[in-house]
């Protein structure tokens, strides 16, 4: 989904910008929002994205942190601050009408993969999108192989 249909970066930076505005709030941070620390580890899993971005902080403040910034991921989305990227909808369409079936396996949370799936009406192309979190590994290859099982693609 994200950097192949979805162009993130148009929401992440806002979203990033406001939890670490919350964090400064609550007298958690002081300083800017690491944005470019966060472009570099980009694509990993949400989890280890905190880690990294939050090192010193406890595991309840980096679950808290990740629920607030899912939720301004998604206010972004339905605000229409996002975008598909240029020609990702004659993509799909091309694909679905020469029976392509498409799936999206995403390092994305369920409810943020929806939302863009709501937002872009890409059900219309799409057979089934997948999250990271409906498999125990974090690992996306791993996805894949659930996807290509369930579907019985070979």
């Amino acid at each position: 989904m994200d950097g192949t249909l979805f162009q993130t970066d148009k929401i992440l930076e806002l979203a990033l910008e406001d939890t670490f505005d919350r964090l400064r709030s609550q007298g958690e941070w002081k300083e800017a929002a690491p944005v470019e620390k966060y472009r570099e580890i980009m694509g990993v899993p949400l989890k280890e994205v905190w880690k990294v971005l939050l090192p010193h902080h406890s595991d309840e403040i980096r679950e808290q942190i990740n629920d607030y910034f899912q939720e301004r991921l998604i206010e972004n989305i339905k605000n229409g601050k996002g975008a598909l990227y240029p020609n990702a909808v004659e993509v799909l369409s091309f694909l679905k009408e020469n029976n392509c079936s498409i799936y999206i396996a995403s390092n994305g949370l369920p409810h943020y993969l929806k939302a863009i799936v709501s937002h872009y009406h890409l059900d219309a192309w799409v057979t089934e999108t997948f999250s990271i979190e409906q498999i125990e590994s974090i690992n996306k290859g791993d996805l894949v192989k659930t996807i290509l099982q369930k579907y019985h693609i070979t």
